[in-house]
């Protein structure tokens, strides 16, 4: 037990000094920004290192490494941007945030130990083409209006949409995996009770 907790403070210390690194490198090689703008890019680093410690400590599953990866993802390019190391503005860069969701899934789809994780790999996808499509707006690279495509688009969604929720009734097993534990044993419970029925 003495062990367990000397070897989970190294690794918080671990974990100080990584954000602690980053940060003065970012000085070092980035402006200095007002404090306001750190505070949302700093919360989000802070929070995807600690989901991070969770995980490795205590209860390791990949809902927690997905969340644990892409916090930790925001934060650093929400701190890039901040300290301009990265010399974009906001409004173009954005879609950037879907794109790292869409790797954060993938990643942690790998955790599952299947070929194709339906829970993370099917979002993955779907959001590394929203993310492409809004990229091209958000640089004017598409000259079209969002709008249009917009409506153009809604049908194909609503049906992507409804065949994930389909293939995810199939799929309910996988779909309590991935779900925080109060939540799965809710769904479990339900589904004793239909079956009893």
């Amino acid at each position: 037990m003495k062990n367990t907790k000397n070897l989970n403070l190294i690794l918080a210390l671990g974990f100080v000094l990584i954000f602690t690194g980053f940060i003065f490198t970012l000085c070092l090689i980035g402006r200095t920004p007002d404090f306001s703008s750190l505070i949302v890019p700093d919360i989000l680093f802070i929070a995807g290192l600690l989901n991070f410690y969770l995980y490795l400590a205590f209860k390791k599953n990949a809902f927690r490494f997905f969340i644990s990866i892409n916090l930790t993802l925001y934060g650093i390019f929400s701190s890039l941007l901040v300290y301009q190391v990265i010399n974009v503005s906001f409004s173009e860069i954005w879609p950037i945030y879907i794109f790292i969701t869409s790797l954060s899934l993938f990643i942690a789809g790998r955790k599952t130990g299947k070929f194709f994780s339906i829970n993370y790999d099917f979002p993955a996808i779907s959001l590394f083409i929203i993310a492409v499509v809004f990229l091209f707006f958000s640089l004017d690279i598409i000259k079209i209006s969002f709008t249009r495509l917009a409506l153009m688009m809604c049908p194909l969604l609503l049906i992507l949409g409804g065949i994930f929720l389909v293939l995810l009734f199939f799929h309910r097993k996988s779909l309590l995996e991935i779900l925080p534990e109060k939540f799965s044993e809710e769904l479990n419970n339900d589904s004793d009770i239909e079956d009893g029925e």
